[in-house]
């Protein structure tokens, strides 16, 4: 009896494995690799909480109950967005526990206690150092509706250029100042260019320091040609369009810089070992980047499931490159980035939970030659222009004008 009792648990354990491998690679395929999917939103058992516990008239307090992506226990600047209003926050005056008290900055409409919000980190500083958060009421920074321009986000002029790949034309923004380079923006995981703000709001500060931006689309973007294999490969085809991107910069200037933000630093890693010319690219900028596509997927499921034991990862991942004919080890690019002597400016965070810092750290430490690592605690993912905006543009204008 206790024989037979032994057998059915390890059936039963086969089963409970095997049904969550199979469950398990359809998430990573349809959330990670699938560009036709498009409900992330609801992988993940995971969300966002937060509601206002006390406003005074230069402190917020918040009770975060829980937390996946959001940033309201990080250090920085961020907006909070009401049913009635919203608000700018700052420096984080105190926590206790999951409730965090912080410096309110300004207020738009009507913020009370009780209410439900949530964080964004869309927030830009104009030109009277004012913040103001983009996607709200009072400014959308949209040109149509979910269309952003350097125009509508940064109040930059700027053209519609189209830059050949293997795959046919691909269009771009580009804004008509500055006449010492171009900064190419290469966007993250399911970006689109027209919707691209992160690079938008940079374009407003970079064109102080001389330099046009491009903003550009690649393969498996909405309505774009897709890759042939038919998924998202982080690099290890969209290296050619950043290649045909960059060739077409180079019909404007001579002094080129790449700028990868999140799933964007895969193409440029990518690119650097396949193409790599130092004579084509000046520097690379990269902003919390996806350089090794499987330790995100580690990181992004631990978020999203935080309860699955995180040895199972392996298996998981054997179950999807079996079931999917993917090799993730061909979407790791680490060593072309440690090997490249393009000088690099890489920002990251510590607290980020799309993209592992310990990616970022592991280049920094092998890396000995013109990389400047800019590391910040108690940060997330894509946010550490909120962590110290000072300190982001000096960073970046050091690094540009070395490159001049």
């Amino acid at each position: 009896m206790i024989r037979k009792l032994g057998y059915v648990l390890i059936i039963l354990i086969f089963l409970a494995l095997g049904g969550a491998g199979w469950f398990f690679s359809g998430v990573i395929y349809e959330g990670g690799l699938n560009p036709d999917f498009n409900d992330t939103a609801s992988i993940g058992t995971a969300e966002d909480r937060v509601s206002v516990t006390e406003v005074n008239n230069n402190s917020i307090v918040l009770n975060v109950e829980e937390e996946m992506w959001g940033p309201l226990l990080e250090r920085g600047i961020y907006g909070i967005i009401g049913q009635n209003g919203d608000a700018v926050v700052g420096n984080i005056i105190s926590t206790e526990g999951v409730v965090v008290e912080r410096e309110l900055i300004n207020l738009n409409g009507t913020i009370v206690e009780g209410d439900r919000i949530r964080g964004t980190s869309l927030v830009v500083r104009d030109n009277k150092g004012e913040y103001k958060i983009l996607g709200t009421s009072s400014w959308s920074g949209q040109a149509a509706e979910g269309v952003y321009t350097p125009k509508s986000v940064s109040n930059l002029d700027y053209e519609t250029i189209y830059y050949q790949s293997d795959l046919g034309e691909f269009p771009a923004y580009l804004t008509n100042e500055g006449d010492i380079g171009i900064v190419i923006f290469v966007h993250g995981f399911r970006g689109d260019y027209s919707r691209e703000v992160f690079a938008k709001m940079r374009a407003g500060e970079i064109v102080d320091m001389g330099y046009r931006s491009m903003i550009i689309s690649y393969r498996n973007d909405k309505g774009l040609p897709k890759d042939p294999s038919g998924i998202f490969q982080y690099g290890t085809t969209e290296w050619e369009d950043i290649d045909g991107a960059i060739d077409k910069a180079l019909e404007y200037t001579d002094n080129v810089v790449l700028w990868g933000t999140s799933g964007g630093g895969g193409p440029i890693s990518s690119w650097l070992g396949n193409v790599g010319d130092k004579s084509k690219v000046k520097g690379i900028i990269y902003e919390a980047p996806v350089i090794n596509f499987w330790e995100s997927v580690k990181v992004n499921g631990a978020a999203r499931y935080p309860w699955v034991p995180q040895q199972l990862f392996s298996y998981f991942k054997l179950v999807t490159e079996i079931r999917y004919s993917i090799d993730f080890d061909n979407m790791n690019f680490t060593d072309a980035v440690i090997n490249s002597d393009i000088p690099v400016l890489l920002f990251h965070g510590d607290d980020d939970e799309w993209v592992p810092v310990e990616m970022s750290d592991l280049i920094a430490e092998s890396r000995d030659t013109k990389l400047t690592y800019i590391r910040y605690e108690n940060v997330g993912h894509v946010t550490s222009w909120n962590a110290d905006p000072d300190n982001y543009v000096y960073q970046l204008d050091l690094f540009l004008s070395a490159l001049d």
